[in-house]
């Protein structure tokens, strides 16, 4: 009884939340069509500064004779016409362009309505279609659209391309000759006289790169925004077993009784009433044929993963915090260790043993640092200079910087912290993050094995 109310509370209270969200995207849909048509009515007034400029320019006459075949006496001034139409064009090109971003925004907002008034209406158990006209698709209205915004596009090409035709053929009949004659320089690639049928094909290029930016970001719009297609994977306890390989070597090398399903927290000497120490743990983790022993996760991981690259068209993402060798711990000598890893880097290692297992992958980051963000002092002069070193780029770095679809982790903690940069993240169950008691962010999916990872991947898409 108890669950049922704290269940319609909380119905009640997403309800709540999509009015509130329904009448906000609402207002911004209609506030960025209205933001729209001031902007496109003041283009329109500063693209008629034009006709002021020939007004001024000649009174009477054939004004266009005079711009492409002036006198020298009018150099100068056919040069600041020739330039002033065509820095217009190319900044009514970006005006455009801007306009066309704020569409497809206001596209985005008007989907997104779509979706809460489906959402609302999917709860009624009768047909509405009769007093209902909105969609309720949130696949409409289409991004790219030909018969209403695109006028808008097609008349910002038109007059963009006019004067950018007709700025830089004046540019061209004078510009040659007052560089020559005042700056001693010569620019023939540039500055060189051409003919109508050049400036023709100069109108409809510019005209061309409208339409074509135009189709081109409203298929991004469609197809790719807020679609990545990466999945971020970790290592060890996601695509190996490294549970059981530390707990045969600790056997091996000390002596010591441990079974892989009695670790219930990572590091093993945080455990409770643990008889591991930590240096313990470095002595084999500092070894190298801990890294090469790793069993795969399970048989087929390889093959799951070559299919949701080649199958489903997903990028994979290698991360894995493999700070080793390290000599601040353990019993082993520095001298030892050195001839240990004279001819091993852990990166060869990694590389090696995704190779013998089939695992295929896009990128491959070996972690130097476990540090959430870095340094921040670092990273702040490093972000300004574009001077951070690689050692302190983990997955949180990453993600943060890029879209990741999906992120595979067996640790709780790195979990929480991806899901706010992840749109899902998986959890490798593992007997150390079994802990139920953790409230954990709903974009966090616990796992068994990589088939359900695959199932869900489907399902998700």
């Amino acid at each position: 009884m108890a669950d049922n109310q704290h269940s319609a509370l909380n119905d009640d209270s997403f309800n709540q939340f999509q009015l509130e969200e329904y009448k906000n995207i609402s207002n911004a849909h209609f506030e960025t069509n209205k933001q729209i048509s001031a902007f496109y009515r003041y283009y329109l007034l500063i693209a008629s500064a034009p006709a002021i400029i020939f007004v001024w320019f000649k009174g009477g006459g054939n004004i266009i004779n005079s711009l492409l075949n002036c006198p020298a006496e009018n150099i100068n001034v056919n040069l600041f016409v020739g330039f002033f139409m065509f820095i217009l064009s190319i900044i009514g090109m970006f005006a455009c362009f801007y306009m066309i971003s704020f569409r497809l925004d206001s596209i985005l907002y008007a989907r997104t309505v779509n979706g809460i008034r489906n959402y609302f209406f999917s709860k009624r158990a009768r047909n509405d279609s009769h007093f209902r006209v909105l969609p309720l698709l949130t696949n409409q209205p289409d991004y790219r659209q030909k018969h209403t915004f695109g006028i808008i596009v097609y008349s910002f090409g038109l007059i963009n391309s006019i004067y950018f035709a007709i700025g830089a053929r004046i540019i061209a009949s004078v510009g040659e000759e007052f560089f020559t004659n005042y700056f001693l320089i010569k620019i023939p690639i540039i500055l060189t006289n051409y003919g109508v049928s050049h400036s023709i094909l100069a109108a409809i290029s510019f005209f061309l790169l409208h339409i074509g930016y135009y189709r081109f970001i409203a298929n991004y719009r469609k197809y790719s925004y807020m679609k990545t297609n990466i999945i971020g994977v970790d290592i060890d306890g996601v695509l190996n077993k490294h549970r059981d390989t530390f707990c045969t070597m600790l056997w091996e090398k000390k002596g010591i009784t441990l079974w892989a399903d009695d670790i219930d927290k990572i590091p093993v000497h945080q455990m409770t009433n643990s008889i591991i120490t930590r240096n313990d743990e470095f002595d084999i983790f500092n070894d190298p044929e801990y890294w090469k022993r790793q069993d795969e996760f399970q048989t087929d991981v390889g093959k799951i993963i070559q299919e949701l690259r080649n199958s489903f068209g997903y990028k994979i993402h290698i991360h894995t915090y493999r700070p080793w060798p390290q000599f601040s711990f353990g019993t082993i000598s520095r001298v030892i260790l050195e001839t240990k890893w004279s001819d091993n880097s852990i990166k060869k290692i990694t590389k090696e043993w995704l190779n013998r297992y089939n695992i295929e992958y896009d990128k491959l980051y070996i972690e130097r640092t476990s540090i959430d963000k870095g340094r921040m002092k670092f990273i702040f002069l490093g972000s300004l200079f574009n001077l951070i070193r690689k050692d302190f780029k983990n997955r949180f770095f990453y993600t943060n910087n890029k879209p990741y679809r999906y992120f595979v982790e067996d640790d709780i903690n790195n979990a929480k912290k991806l899901s706010r940069y992840c749109e899902y993240v998986f959890l490798i169950e593992q007997t150390y993050n079994c802990n139920t008691e953790i409230d954990m962010p709903i974009n966090i999916i616990r796992v068994k094995d990589w088939k359900e990872i695959k199932e869900y991947i489907k399902e998700l898409g």
